[in-house]
């Protein structure tokens, strides 16, 4: 028997601010409802990072989620960032094929290397630890430093509009 209240948007508001406050960065994975408290945290999100591969189906998906998205009104497409995952350099859909299929720029890939993340699973290890020179750890250290490098840039940005008032 399932005895899970949802929380409500109005919780989770106040566990987000109060993380906000605590850590540089949080990391929600949203799951794939649209329901009252992930539009929440839409709205509060400084960056959203949608996950698909380049399949068909996926790519259906995400180009109907972003639809949606746009029609709310929320996230602004500039927060919205499209990673794919497990991508593999001789798809049968290329990357430009799915920018144009989705109507959004590709920010970042990931490299599919199965056996290499389900080794750092099974060994309980990240995968900077169990394999620091394969591609997709790079991959993966490359985006965060990404991700960091865009919050450092509206970072100044902010800084340089409150020192010219």
């Amino acid at each position: 028997m399932n005895d899970h209240k949802p929380v409500s948007p109005e919780i989770i508001e106040n566990l987000l601010g109060l993380m906000q406050k605590m850590f540089d960065f949080v990391v929600i994975d949203g799951g794939q409802s649209l329901d009252a408290t992930s539009l929440r945290i839409l709205e509060m999100a400084d960056t959203v990072l949608l996950v698909s591969t380049l399949s068909l189906p996926c790519l259906t998906n995400m180009k109907k989620l972003l639809r949606s998205f746009y029609l709310l009104g929320y996230p602004p497409r500039e927060r919205i960032r499209v990673i794919i995952n497990r991508y593999l350099t001789k798809s049968e859909i290329s990357l430009k094929d799915a920018e144009a299929g989705i109507d959004k720029k590709i920010f970042w890939t990931i490299p599919n290397d199965y056996r290499t993340t389900m080794s750092a699973i099974n060994q309980g290890k990240p995968l900077c630890q169990w394999a620091s020179k394969a591609a997709i750890t790079k991959s993966m250290s490359g985006l965060a430093e990404a991700l960091i490098k865009g919050q450092e840039k509206k970072e100044k940005r902010g800084w340089k509009f409150l020192k010219r008032n």
